[in-house]
């Protein structure tokens, strides 16, 4: 199957999920702040979700921390600092997105960003994503130092088996959906 071909798989997938896929969001929340890698962190990248995706906004109810958001910049994604998940507004190129204002100044350099949940369309248990096409998180992700834990966000219904691989695709460190954070199969 092709890249193209699976994003199509799991849209539909993903169309199936009705009023479980906050039940589902709220398992996921707890398993990423029950995780001691998420508990010393304080610089946390988070994500708004897009209809269908797991709602990580929970978290903020996790303590104090600095949260970012992405934010897309010409071909490159950064992200900002964010005070509440109400800054968040549509995006001017695409309003199904929110994300912080373009006249946000606080962008967090990707050395400094200690935590990152990563949003995806389909996951291996070994870590490897299928993104939405733009390449935005491969190209961010592979700027973080080691030293900065990432987790790729789904639901069940999205973990598959294997995935095209490309040189330029970034893995993440682990997995976790509504079960729990899953075990790397390696």
């Amino acid at each position: 199957m092709t890249k193209a071909d699976l994003r199509r798989e799991m849209r539909r997938r993903l169309q199936t999920l009705g009023a479980e896929r906050a039940e589902k969001s709220c398992a996921i929340v707890a398993a990423i702040a029950a995780h001691p890698a998420f508990a010393r962190r304080q610089r946390v990248a988070l994500f708004a979700a897009l209809p269908g995706e797991p709602d990580v906004e929970w978290l903020w109810e996790t303590g104090s921390r600095v949260f970012c958001y992405p934010r897309i910049a010409g071909e490159t994604i950064e992200f900002v600092q964010t005070v509440s998940p109400a800054e968040l507004a549509p995006a001017t190129w695409n309003p199904r997105v929110r994300e912080p204002a373009a006249t946000s100044t606080s962008v967090i350099a990707p050395a400094d960003l200690e935590f990152i949940l990563v949003p995806g369309l389909a996951f291996t248990r070994d870590g490897q994503r299928l993104g939405r096409g733009g390449g935005f998180y491969d190209r961010f992700l592979a700027q973080l130092p080691a030293s900065t834990v990432k987790f790729g966000v789904c639901f069940d219904l999205q973990m598959i088996a294997e995935l095209p691989a490309e040189p330029h695709d970034q893995r993440v460190d682990a997995v976790v959906t509504e079960s729990g954070l899953l075990p790397s199969s390696d």
